[in-house]
């Protein structure tokens, strides 16, 4: 991926959230909105697919999607980079400062990972990768220190 080609999918619950559609503008960032090609409740595997086509990097505020059995399979079989904001309850200003305190690293991470991956934003604005090709981190991590 060319740092040109870092393009961000709002999903659904973003859509409309000025803040992160500033924030991207203002760090130069293009964005591309659900509702700029689909439906409202357009099912996620139309999607995904149509994201992960376009190496396209969803941002979403949905962090039950990591408990999906069926969207986590999406996320893998189209190939989709993934962040969603992590800690909490975020307001738009919020979620916009911890973006842009995090672009620098989801463009890292995006130059440097192979998808499919899942990563987390927190308020401070770090990213941490919760799921990769492999499946979970965390619980990789958890039996790695079992042993």
């Amino acid at each position: 991926m060319r740092l040109d080609d870092f393009i961000i999918f709002l999903d659904e619950n973003l859509d409309n959230c000025k803040p992160i559609m500033d924030a991207l503008a203002e760090s130069g960032i293009t964005c591309r909105r659900h509702a700029d090609t689909f439906t409202r409740g357009e099912d996620d595997d139309v999607w995904l697919t149509f994201v992960g086509e376009r190496s396209w990097i969803v941002l979403t505020k949905d962090k039950r999607n990591r408990y999906n059995q069926w969207e986590k399979e999406a996320v893998r079989i189209h190939r989709v980079r993934e962040f969603y904001f992590g800690s909490g309850n975020f307001n738009a200003a919020e979620m916009a400062d911890a973006l842009t305190l995090a672009l620098p690293e989801m463009r890292r991470i995006c130059l440097t990972e192979e998808p499919p991956f899942v990563g987390s934003i927190t308020r401070s604005g770090s990213v941490t990768i919760v799921a990769d090709k492999h499946g979970s981190t965390h619980e990789r991590r958890r039996a790695k220190r079992q042993r």
